[in-house]
């Protein structure tokens, strides 16, 4: 049986996700790396930032003419972000990228569109472990604007 942890203030270790680049520390990569750079991390907090480039594959898909970031894809930076602080929080040295298995998303929210040449700031709060089971919330604001653009939790797993 798992026992339920609440997430206290624990040591970040800032060094291993602000000194590497984030497709070091994932398993995640171009064309699925959706963190471009970490901006903080402050104890079970992480800020990440996406320059979101008017090439971006995705882009000349959804939807010609009016191009938005599909929702599915912020929910995978917000996890990819998740997966950047369970690291930071962890001892791990980042010698060897994480793998983390996304089970769950808990009332994600989109409020405004994000189009290309705006930039994303990721802000993912630490909120519980169960066991290798692990609860984010996550906020995603449009830097240029100020503008939420979505908002949610999410559990994920890792082996």
């Amino acid at each position: 049986m798992s026992e339920m942890t609440t997430v206290t203030e624990e040591k970040a270790t800032p060094s291993v996700v602000l000194t590497k680049k984030p497709h070091e520390l994932l398993k995640q990569a171009p064309p699925f790396l959706f963190i471009d750079r970490v901006e903080e991390v402050n104890g079970k907090k992480i800020v990440c930032i996406k320059n979101l480039a008017y090439n971006e594959p995705y882009f000349t898909g959804h939807f010609p003419g009016e191009p938005i970031v599909p929702g599915v894809l912020q929910i995978e930076m917000a996890a990819q972000a998740s997966m950047l602080l369970t690291i930071a929080m962890s001892e791990s040295d980042g010698a060897e990228p994480l793998i983390g298995y996304l089970v769950q998303n808990k009332d994600f929210r989109f409020y405004n569109p994000v189009q290309p040449g705006d930039s994303l700031k990721i802000v993912v709060e630490m909120k519980e472990r169960v066991g290798n089971y692990y609860t984010t919330k996550a906020t995603l604001t449009i830097l240029n604007t100020g503008k939420k653009a979505s908002k949610g939790e999410l559990v994920f797993y890792l082996p």
